[in-house]
């Protein structure tokens, strides 16, 4: 994520240079104020039509960052950017009285009109209204109490505020620009934004993944965990450890969960809800077998891997050790495939421990797989020097959980020396 957004700034930095390059202007506070405003409006602008781009799913952009789960923080993050560019943005533009305090203003150079002068006016006023939207946004989307449904519909309204913002930077891009790598840069934003915002706006974002289906049985388990088995088309398939976007409701929207078995081959799959929030608290007494479901998946990557002569540590916690689940299942017809790796699962105490039997009962038919039970009330949190005991540095550690526990885990694993690309996990906070 980090070498993306550096790469972004880069490129909005080195566009810029090329496209000023050679121009000899005279360099004053006056100067830098101008080109200021236009670098951070354009690096905003590239960052919200990345966020575009991110927000309709591409197939393969999921491939090459590593699940939706990763393209989903890099869209948090660049959303953060892009309107921390856009509120500097503004207020380069506002500071013109106070720099008239300190510094004289010379003879402004005559701006070169185009037919889209005729826009000025009203793409400055959109352009204003958009930064205080895009600020509300934010507080809003950081807010994690505030109700997810509301934000839903909020969040979609964005895809219209990029269309004003993208006739706000092409009505007052500089003339110049459009025969310099800047303006160029700024076209294929547009471009690649505005076919993205229209993929948005009429609803075909997952499209081609979704599925229509029923709930065939629902299962509750102690501590307030669902165990919700759906037919489907039997066109679904997918690969153990992935997850999909369940809809019960049009108007609380999709949610995501791990599916929870590997892929049978008849259309079903099974998923393991537990009681998080309002909306899965509320599942856990309203879902009934027959209810009409819509699945858009299968996403991520959090994949078996096989082959390879190290060991693997896999860490389930709670609930989320059902990717796990789902590869055990898959090695059963196969255990001689099976790679070498221990499983901790991760829970408070042996009365939370609801896929313990069926853990021991998978494991017991895969031999090069060791399953440690881990009751953090009588063995104290799982840490990294446990895990890893009697590994090697090479060990690739998979972990689905807490964001807490995996900061920790991986905090332990960089003071024993391990390379930070050998731990994966999934972040399955989508706001």
């Amino acid at each position: 994520m980090k070498k993306i957004m550096y790469a972004v700034a880069l490129l909005v930095l080195a566009a810029w240079g090329m496209t000023v390059l050679g121009h000899n202007p005279s360099m004053d506070v006056w100067w830098w104020r101008k080109q200021l405003i236009f670098v951070t409006g354009l690096g905003s602008f590239v960052l919200m039509s990345l966020i575009m781009l991110l927000a309709i799913r591409p197939r393969w952009l999921e491939k090459r960052l590593h699940g939706l789960d990763k393209m989903y923080r890099l869209h948090k993050w660049a959303g953060i950017w892009a309107i921390a560019l856009a509120l500097s943005h503004y207020l380069l533009d506002l500071s013109k009285d106070l720099l008239l305090v300190f510094f004289e203003r010379g003879v402004k150079e005559p701006r070169i009109e185009t037919f889209l002068e005729m826009f000025r006016g009203a793409a400055k006023d959109l352009g204003e209204w958009s930064v205080w939207i895009l600020g509300i946004m934010l507080v809003i989307t950081l807010w994690q109490r505030f109700p997810y449904h509301i934000w839903r519909y909020a969040h979609k309204a964005l895809a219209v505020i990029y269309l004003v913002i993208a006739f706000h930077g092409v009505v007052l891009a500089p003339a110049g620009w459009w025969t310099g790598p800047a303006g160029l840069l700024l076209a294929v934003s547009t471009i690649i934004g505005v076919y993205a915002a229209f993929i948005a706006l009429t609803g075909q974002i997952g499209r081609a993944r979704r599925y229509q289906g029923h709930v065939l049985s629902v299962k509750q388990h102690k501590g307030e965990v669902l165990e919700v088995t759906c037919q489907l088309p039997k066109s679904w398939t997918h690969k153990p450890g992935q997850f999909a976007f369940l809809t019960f409701d049009r108007f609380e929207g999709a949610h995501p969960f791990t599916v929870c078995g590997a892929d049978q081959g008849n259309g079903q799959v099974t998923f393991a809800i537990k009681a998080l929030g309002d909306y899965t608290t509320r599942l856990q007494t309203e879902l009934d077998a027959g209810r009409s479901v819509a699945v858009e998946g299968p996403y991520g990557c959090f994949d078996l891997q096989l082959g390879g002569k190290d060991e693997q540590v896999w860490i389930g916690a709670g609930i989320g050790v059902t990717p796990f689940i789902a590869w055990l299942q898959a090695l059963q017809a196969t255990p001689q495939h099976a790679p070498k790796a221990t499983l901790y699962y991760c829970v408070n105490n042996a009365q939370e421990a609801l896929f313990a039997e069926q853990l021991q009962h998978l494991a017991a038919n895969l031999p090069s797989i060791t399953l440690h039970l881990h009751y953090s009330d009588q063995q104290g949190h799982l840490c990294a020097e446990q895990a890893l005991q009697a590994q090697s540095a090479k060990t690739q550690v998979w972990f689905c959980g807490p964001q807490g526990f995996a900061d920790a885990l991986q905090k332990g694993m960089q003071e024993l020396g391990c390379p930070a690309r050998n731990f994966h996990k999934e972040y399955f906070q989508m706001r």
